[in-house]
């Protein structure tokens, strides 16, 4: 067992098998290779990576589908080599989150995604070309858009829906007319 002393968790064990190794560092630390990943809290989808090396030291991470399902982290061979992935099923890819004291402003750095492979695990931040993405990515902002699109087409649908049942009672009204019981034509 390691035991480190961390800012947020206080003292904390960790498994030897719980240790992600990430060679090439983070973006601004290279020098923190060993981490954990640790829960927010059970219902949370925020995980923490709390460096091993420098208990002061702590990333916010997300799963970036959650948010933007759209989302996609295309890469070489080459860039994602050393982390040994036998399939893509084995990859399991998160962005650093920045939050500020106003959560409405949580950003999310899609620019730089981490890249894990929880077999050995082993990670890599990488840097993507898309510029699409960015560093300054708000959570908040794409969350209220996508439930704006699902709103839309939610409404969309319930409209189409209702056409297609008020056409249904019209159709039965014209035709029960047509077969209405002719008049009675019997003389007194």
């Amino acid at each position: 067992m390691i035991q480190v002393k961390t800012t947020r968790f206080g003292e904390i064990e960790v498994r030897e098998s719980d240790v992600i190794e990430l060679p090439s560092g983070l973006i601004g630390f290279p020098e923190l290779t060993k981490y954990v990943l640790l829960d927010h809290d059970k219902e949370s989808p925020f995980k923490w990576l709390q460096s091993l090396q420098d208990g002061g030291i702590a990333f916010v991470l997300i799963n970036p589908l959650l948010f933007n399902p759209d989302y996609t982290v295309e890469v070489s061979e080459a860039e994602v080599g050393d982390l040994k992935l036998t399939s893509e099923e084995d990859a399991v890819i998160s962005v650093i989150v920045t939050m500020p004291s106003n959560p409405q402003n949580m950003t999310a750095n899609l620019k730089a995604p981490l890249v894990f492979n929880l077999k050995n695990r082993r990670g890599k931040q990488l840097i993507l070309n898309n510029p699409a993405y960015t560093t300054r990515h708000n959570v908040m902002e794409e969350l209220k858009r996508r439930a704006a699109e699902i709103d839309a087409a939610q409404a969309q649908q319930a409209i189409e829906k209702a056409k297609v049942e008020s056409a249904a009672p019209v159709k039965e009204a014209v035709g029960s007319t047509k077969s209405s019981k002719p008049k009675s034509t019997k003389k007194r």
